[in-house]
């Protein structure tokens, strides 16, 4: 008897749930994350009023590249635990964007595009909350001479100023680094979701370059973040490797790179 009262309350328990459950909403706000498989930021735009925004950013070539694509309230579906919402991009093709919560802080997306009976390509990401402007927006206003400076320079490869995309604490974050012959270089990577314009730095000296044929090794001044790189040269305008610090004669805090090098078009 016990056994099955027991039960009985623990089914109506879990119908109580389930009447219950809240359906998730999409609140105005701006989110930021990358797609680390083709080098993109991706900014969510959600307003007060019935137009909001999806942005695409290139990284490669210094943030210039952007693609704004506008949808409505319409297009955004809810449930319990996710969104859905669903973008026209360019061919009649639509793309649509899966959102479910991530630790409180963001949302894990996956994003799918198809136009009739043919799909594309998927992919994950996740999106973290920006309170303050946009990370790509914040890179552009400080270091945009950078940007500038490097396409008017004529440096010899694999020499220049190299943007990309770094795993930093375990997410990918914007890269930038600069790779002299003669002067001091330096790796910089800006983390999402800060207020501030928050850029963590590890410098070098050109004698602490050494470079082989496609490998380029670097021996950098900070000793918990990037204290060893190495890099391969992938093409002319592309190098890809890893990075890492030693802790102890062990390697700790590694985290793959790619970077494209920046120039004048």
């Amino acid at each position: 008897m016990r056994t099955i009262l027991l039960t009985l309350f623990i089914a109506s328990l879990s119908l109580s749930n389930i009447g219950n459950a809240k359906t998730m909403k999409m609140s105005p706000g701006l989110w930021e994350g990358i797609a680390d498989d083709e080098l993109t930021f991706r900014l969510l735009e959600i307003t007060d009023s019935d137009e909001h925004y999806f942005y695409e950013i290139v990284i490669p070539g210094g943030l210039k590249k952007v693609r704004r694509t506008a949808f409505t309230n319409n297009d955004i579906k809810c449930i319990e635990n996710r969104c859905t919402i669903d973008t026209i991009i360019e061919d009649n093709v639509t793309r649509t964007l899966t959102l479910s919560p991530y630790l409180g802080i963001g949302f894990s997306v996956l994003e799918s595009s198809y136009k009739g009976d043919d799909s594309y390509l998927s992919r994950t990401y996740r999106l973290v909350k920006q309170e303050a402007k946009s990370t790509p927006r914040k890179f552009v206003e400080n270091r945009k001479h950078l940007i500038v400076d490097a396409e008017k320079s004529l440096v010899e490869h694999p020499y220049g100023t190299w943007v990309g995309v770094m795993q930093y604490l375990d997410e990918p974050e914007l890269a930038l680094l600069q790779l002299n012959e003669h002067k001091q270089g330096t790796l910089s990577v800006y983390s999402k979701g800060t207020n501030t314009f928050q850029e963590t730095q590890t410098h070098f000296s050109p004698d602490n370059v050494s470079i082989n044929g496609k490998v380029i090794e670097i021996e950098a001044s900070h000793t918990t973040f990037a204290s060893n790189i190495l890099l391969f040269v992938k093409a002319e305008g592309m190098i890809h490797g890893y990075t890492y610090a030693l802790h102890k004669g062990y390697p700790a805090g590694t985290g793959e790179i790619k970077l494209y090098r920046i120039k004048n078009q």
